[in-house]
């Protein structure tokens, strides 16, 4: 089971950072490749997730649930899950995240772990799933400053766009790149 974490910082005041992640329906149109399906309970939300890791191409439907939401505190904790019925492969996921005052502006954290299993599962296991985490997590903060950045003026010019497949090729070489490093230091790690 991946241990994940990232962080970025966003030079945007705390309260409004937060405030932003309580709008799920716009966190989502941040997060490369989620589509929001509808909600079928108060703190249940419905999406898809696409993956594209080189060959291996994944289509999670399922459901995410805010577990705990702490205004005081800006931190809460989600659990979801998700089935891609056509390869066969399943994702279960905790996190957490927390948005921190820092510097004028704000630091959001995010931890969690993510069990997979079907042919993503080996992908896993190589560590790939935190590079990917990393790229996932530069996308969104950048989407998530220019939606801040937008709030409050007309968006006339950010028509919303189909959602795609996550990060496609450029995630695809960041992937490949990453595993040739892990195994590369394996080698030479067994040769001296």
């Amino acid at each position: 089971m991946p241990d994940i974490e990232a962080s970025f910082r966003i030079d945007q005041p705390a309260h409004r950072v937060w405030d932003f992640f309580q709008d799920v329906p716009e966190v989502v149109t941040c997060m490369p490749g989620t589509e929001l399906l509808g909600q079928p309970g108060e703190a249940i939300y419905a999406g898809k997730v696409t993956v594209k890791l080189g060959p291996v191409t994944a289509a999670f439907e399922g459901e995410a649930t805010i577990v705990e939401s702490d205004h005081d505190a800006r931190t809460a904790r989600i659990e979801a899950s998700g089935i891609d019925r056509r390869g066969g492969n399943r994702a279960k996921a905790s996190f957490t995240y927390e948005v921190r005052t820092q510097d004028g502006g704000s630091h959001v954290r995010l931890s969690g772990t993510i069990k997979l299993s079907g042919a993503l599962a080996q992908i896993g296991r190589s560590g790939i799933v935190q590079d990917v985490a990393n790229h996932l997590t530069t996308q969104f903060s950048e989407r998530l400053h220019e939606k801040l950045a937008l709030s409050g003026r007309e968006a006339d010019a950010d028509p919303r766009e189909p959602p795609q497949a996550i990060a496609g090729t450029q995630l695809t070489r960041i992937v490949v790149l990453a595993w040739i490093r892990r195994l590369l230091a394996a080698l030479v790690g067994r040769g001296g």
